[in-house]
C-alpha cells in the first residue's frame, strides 16, 4: 500500500487528501507523503523496520492516518486498536498482536495506565501526559537518519493486523496482505460507483474494516478523507455541506441518529451522490428516509467481515430492504448446512428459501490466510472456504439475506427461531425505533422469546401494555412471522448497548443482571 501513495503523490500532488477539522489541518498528497516520510524515518531510527509492529489506540485524526502512511512505507506492520477498549481490552490485544511500538490518545491513557501484558512495546503518547510514555512531538523531533529511502515489500507481506470484533469471544488478530488491502480497496470504489476525486467522512474508525479499508480506496483514487473523531450529526452535517463530502459509508445507527435531528431537515446535503452501509440489517424506514433525504445515484448495502472484505454486495436496496445481494466481484458465495450441526461441508448446499450457513470462497484476494494466533481455532477455514458463522438464504432469484448468527438462534419448542426475521418485522411498525430479539430461559419451553425495543416516540407517558398489545396484534397479523416465533416478552428501553462498529450486542440482553433500565416489561 506504500506503493499507492507513492503513486497519488505522482498524480495529484496539490491535490487535499486529508482533512482534520479539529486539527485545523488540511494536508495535499505531497504534505502527506513528506509527513508519513519523516514519521517513518523516526521509526526507523528507533529500530522499527520491515515487518515490525506498529499499533495505535486513537479516535480518527491525521496523526491516524501519517502513522498508518508511515508504517506502509517502511514495510512495518499497521495494528490499530479501537480507542474504547478497557485496560483488560488492551490487554489481550497487546499480548495477541505484541507491538513494537504503541501510540495512544487521551481517550485510551487509562486503559494503557492499567494495562498488564508480558510484552514491552514502546509507548508514544499523542496528547496525553504520562510518565511512562514519551510525547508524540518530542518524537518527532528526534533525529531520523540523513536520507530515507520508502521499502516496499511483497504484497503477499502482511499490511495490517485488524482484530475481529469480539461479540462472540475475545477478538482475533486478522492479518491482511498489502494484496488484500488493494483488492479490497478497489472492489470496494467499484462496487459503491466511487470515481477518482471523491470525498468520504472519515468516520469510521481505522481499526474497523470499513474504516480502513474506505481510507485505502480514497488513497488509491487519489480523494479526500475527511476526518471526524466523534459523531454528532450538527457537526456530520456541517462537514458534508463545507468539504462537499460525495459518499457516506456508515452503520445504520449513524444514519438513523443523523436522520432523526434537526441539523439534517435543516441541510443542503445534495453533494452526497453514494450512500452505502454495513454493519447489521437497516430498518426499512430509514431505508426510505435515505433515499427521501438524499436522493442518491447509488444506495449500496455491503456485508463482510474482517476476514474477507467483501461477502455480497446489493445495489437494489429500496427494492428488496435487508437483502445483502449477490457475491462481490471478488468472490463466491454459498448457502450451506450450518457448521454448528455437524462436519463442516461446502459442497452441503440449501435449496433456495431455505437457512444455512453462509460461506465465502477463500481465493478471493480479499481473503485471509488464517487468524493471528496459533491457538485460535481454524476450523472455520475448510476446503478453500471461510464458515462466516452467519445464517442466510437465498430468495426464489438467487439474492442473498443475512438472518443472524449461528450462535443467536432461540430453541423454542424444539423450533429453530431467527433473531433478525423477528426483528424485522417489529421494526416496520411505526412504534418502534429498534428492535433485538433473544431467548430466555423456560423451563417448558427451553427458551421463549423476548423482544427489547427502543420506541419511535418519547416512552414518558407511554402505555407500555397497550404497545405490547399492538406490537403482539402486529406480529400475529404478518404473513412473514409464525406464530410460534412471535415475542411472549416486550421489553421497552431507552437505548441498547453497541459495539464500536454499531452492532447491538445481543448478549448483553441475555445476562440476568441487565446494565439497562427497562421502562415495562410486559408479557403477552
Amino acid at each position: 500500500m506504500g506503493l499507492v501513495l507513492n503513486r497519488a503523490v505522482d498524480r495529484t500532488p496539490d491535490t487535499v487528501g486529508i482533512v482534520d477539522p479539529i486539527a485545523d489541518v488540511q494536508y495535499t498528497y505531497q504534505t502527506l507523503y513528506d509527513r508519513s516520510i519523516a514519521v517513518a524515518a523516526v521509526l526507523k531510527s528507533r529500530g522499527i523496520g520491515e515487518g515490525d509492529r506498529v499499533a495505535t489506540a486513537m479516535r480518527n485524526r491525521v496523526e491516524l492516518v501519517t502513522l498508518y502512511c508511515a508504517t506502509q512505507l517502511l514495510g512495518a506492520v499497521f495494528v490499530p486498536y479501537n480507542f474504547r477498549v478497557s485496560a483488560e481490552e488492551l490487554t489481550h490485544l497487546v499480548e495477541n498482536s505484541t507491538p513494537d511500538i504503541l501510540f495512544f490518545s487521551s481517550e485510551v491513557a487509562d486503559a494503557v495506565a492499567d494495562g498488564e501484558w508480558n510484552t514491552n512495546p514502546s509507548l508514544v503518547s499523542i496528547d496525553a501526559d504520562s510518565e511512562s510514555s514519551e510525547r508524540y512531538e518530542a518524537f518527532l523531533e528526534a533525529s531520523g537518519p540523513d536520507s530515507f529511502e520508502p521499502t516496499f515489500v511483497d504484497p503477499d507481506k502482511t499490511s495490517v493486523i485488524l482484530h475481529t470484533g469480539g461479540t462472540s469471544g475475545k477478538p482475533k488478530g486478522v492479518p491482511r496482505t498489502h494484496r488484500n488491502t488493494y483488492a479490497a480497496a478497489t472492489a470496494h470504489a467499484l462496487q459503491n460507483s466511487w470515481s477518482q476525486g471523491e470525498s468520504t467522512l472519515g468516520l469510521m474508525s481505522l481499526s474497523h474494516t470499513m474504516g480502513i479499508h474506505a481510507l485505502a480506496s480514497i488513497l488509491v483514487l487519489g480523494g479526500k478523507w475527511v476526518a471526524q473523531r466523534e459523531f454528532s450529526a450538527t457537526d456530520t452535517v456541517d462537514l458534508i455541506e463545507s468539504e462537499e463530502i460525495t459518499s457516506l459509508y456508515l452503520v445504520p445507527t449513524v444514519y438513523h441518529d443523523l436522520l432523526r435531528s434537526d441539523a439534517a431537515n435543516q441541510a443542503d446535503l445534495s453533494s452526497v451522490q453514494h450512500v452505502a452501509y454495513a454493519g447489521s440489517n437497516m430498518n426499512p424506514s430509514i431505508v426510505r428516509e435515505i433515499e427521501s433525504q438524499f436522493n442518491p445515484q447509488t444506495f449500496v448495502n455491503h456485508y463482510g467481515s474482517t476476514e474477507v472484505y467483501t461477502h455480497a454486495v446489493c445495489s437494489w436496496v429500496s427494492e428488496k430492504p435487508n437483502c445483502v445481494g449477490r457475491a462481490g466481484i471478488n468472490t463466491a458465495v454459498r448457502v450451506v448446512e450450518p457448521s454448528d450441526f455437524g462436519q463442516l461441508d461446502p459442497n452441503d448446499t440449501v435449496d433456495r428459501n431455505d437457512l444455512g450457513e453462509i460461506i465465502v470462497d477463500t481465493s478471493s484476494p480479499e481473503a485471509f490466510d488464517g487468524y493471528l494466533s496459533e491457538t485460535t481455532d481454524d476450523r472455520s477455514l475448510t476446503d478453500g472456504w471461510f464458515f462466516t458463522g452467519d445464517l442466510g438464504y437465498r430468495d426464489e432469484d438467487g439474492d442473498l439475506y443475512f438472518v443472524g448468527r449461528v450462535d443467536d438462534m432461540i430453541i423454542s419448542g424444539g423450533e429453530n427461531i431467527y433473531p433478525v426475521e423477528v426483528e424485522s418485522v417489529l421494526e416496520r411498525h411505526d412504534l418502534v425505533t429498534e428492535a433485538a430479539v433473544v431467548g430466555r430461559p423456560s423451563e417448558r419451553w427451553n427458551q421463549t422469546v423476548a423482544a427489547f425495543v427502543t420506541l419511535a416516540a418519547d416512552p414518558s407517558g407511554t402505555d407500555f401494555e397497550t404497545a405490547a398489545t399492538t406490537l403482539d396484534d402486529h406480529c400475529r397479523e404478518s404473513e412473514e412471522l409464525a406464530d410460534f416465533k412471535r415475542p411472549r416478552r416486550y421489553c421497552f428501553i431507552d437505548e441498547f448497548t453497541k459495539s464500536n462498529v454499531g452492532k447491538i450486542l445481543r448478549k448483553e440482553l441475555q445476562k440476568r443482571d441487565l446494565n439497562i433500565d427497562v421502562h415495562g416489561e410486559i408479557d403477552v
